[in-house]
């Protein structure tokens, strides 16, 4: 079982004056943390990242804390980054999708569930160039993505060639998907906004991400996919967006 302890010991362990930590609220019993990567500038790419909004796929939790424990003096110079590391943390620590009161969060974003009343808070009045949203699939062979981006510059696609170095990509879709490119799914218009991703992408980013490792990997190996993701798209922002003012 995940051990929420050491988790919040390895985010105290994080120490930069330009990366603020905050607890929001609590939750069943556990505080809610979120961290703030750089401060805010016009020319400035403004992200979102975040983990663990079902409780038992913890390698985007672990990723996100990988991410952190690195030297990012100059991601912190390039970006502003609000991080919600473990966004169920009931259900990390009992291993389970559901939060304790077995809500799936995930499909909670028009209700009143208290850790997505949490995220709402937080999130409101930003607005974020880019949104990843880290995550696992016990039925998966390999990695997939999702994406939604209001124009049809993909980034995901070359993303997916780049982790099947790491792993193969996942061939299987539903009926309802979306392909866009090998292992690349369309975030769909019509999941509403009870989703994390979908919510966020309606109210708050022009562009959104969905990473979806195989369960069945070891834990470095997925946590291995979810950085390079986080890697690819903060070095194709920083190319992009680069000296432009920001609105």
């Amino acid at each position: 079982m995940p051990d929420y302890t050491t988790f919040e010991n390895r985010l105290k362990n994080i120490a930069h004056p330009d990366i603020a930590h905050r607890i929001i609220g609590h939750v069943h019993g556990y505080a809610f943390h979120c961290l703030t990567i750089g401060k805010p500038a016009p020319s400035k790419p403004n992200i979102l990242l975040s983990a663990g909004v079902h409780g038992d796929e913890p390698a985007g939790v672990e990723a996100i804390l990988q991410f952190l424990e690195r030297d990012i003096a100059d991601i912190i110079q390039h970006f502003h980054i609000v991080v919600l590391p473990c966004v169920n943390p009931s259900g990390y620590v009992n291993n389970q999708r559901e939060n304790t009161q077995g809500e799936d969060i995930n499909r909670a974003f028009k209700n009143e569930v208290p850790e997505s009343t949490l995220v709402k808070q937080q999130l409101a009045g930003y607005r974020f160039d880019f949104f990843l949203d880290m995550h696992e699939d016990y039925d998966a062979t390999g990695t997939y993505f999702y994406e939604g981006k209001r124009d049809s510059a993909w980034l995901a696609p070359a993303i997916a060639q780049r982790a099947k170095k790491i792993g193969p990509l996942d061939a299987d879709t539903a009926e309802t998907d979306i392909p866009l490119a090998e292992g690349v799914l369309q975030v769909d218009p019509a999941w509403g906004e009870s989703g994390f991703t979908s919510y966020v992408y309606i109210h708050h980013a022009d562009h959104v991400m969905i990473t979806e490792t195989s369960s069945n990997w070891p834990m470095d190996r997925r946590a291995k996919v979810h950085l390079l993701t986080l890697d690819m798209t903060l070095d194709h922002y920083s190319t992009s967006l680069k000296g432009e003012p920001r609105e």
